[in-house]
């Protein structure tokens, strides 16, 4: 009997790590706002050519209407490309198990139908019961969370655009800041210094 080789470019981990990947990339890479307003600046706060104003829940309902919809109205133009390519990438995932489920669904079906009797198909004749059921279940589970992942990156893009929104008229300053960054870091009881990083933050002038 032919042993079955599922394939691991569908296995749930990488769809985890692609989906971890575009979580940190949409959210980490925006630079920390401050959370005082522009008083001390006499220049104003541009006003998109067709909304007055800045609303947070405009943009929220912009983006569940229509994905990077919201970014758009945030001038995060080039959150847009990001959030195409996420669904992009899950779509193709979800159509490739979707096709390898109903593959070994219907050999599944039909090896129970034939019993004993040959088939044309070459997945009924090499591979047992037991081996199609156990594909036709691997391919469901990625399929189901494809769905799954699919939804919640639907959702962070709305709360992406909806915090960006918070935050769209609010001054970048740096008297009120956190970041990290990469050190060197030494004890003075050993000889070896080892990569590191520290926490900093800024309240008030420097």
């Amino acid at each position: 009997m032919t042993k079955l080789q599922l394939n691991s470019t569908t296995y749930p981990l990488k769809y985890l790590r692609l989906f971890a990947f575009l979580v940190l990339f949409l959210n980490l890479v925006t630079p920390a706002y401050s959370q005082t307003a522009n008083t001390e600046s006499n220049t104003t706060a541009p006003v998109h050519k067709y909304f007055n104003g800045h609303n947070p829940v405009k943009a929220m309902w912009m983006s569940a209407a229509l994905p990077g919809l919201g970014q758009y109205y945030n001038q995060k133009y080039w959150k847009i490309p990001i959030v195409y390519t996420g669904f992009a990438t899950l779509a193709y995932f979800s159509i490739i198990n979707k096709q390898d489920y109903i593959k070994y669904r219907d050999a599944y079906a039909t090896k129970i139908a034939l019993g004993e009797a040959t088939s044309e198909d070459p997945l009924i004749n090499n591979y047992s019961k037991d081996q199609l059921l156990s594909a036709r279940e691997f391919y469901q589970s990625n399929l189901e969370l494809n769905y799954i992942l699919f939804g919640a990156f639907y959702l962070l893009q709305i709360v992406d655009a909806t915090v960006d929104a918070h935050f769209y008229d609010f001054d970048i300053n740096e008297n009120l800041s956190i970041g990290i960054d990469p050190i060197i870091y030494q004890n003075r009881n050993q000889i070896y210094a080892a990569p590191g990083l520290q926490l900093r933050w800024t309240i008030g002038k420097p």
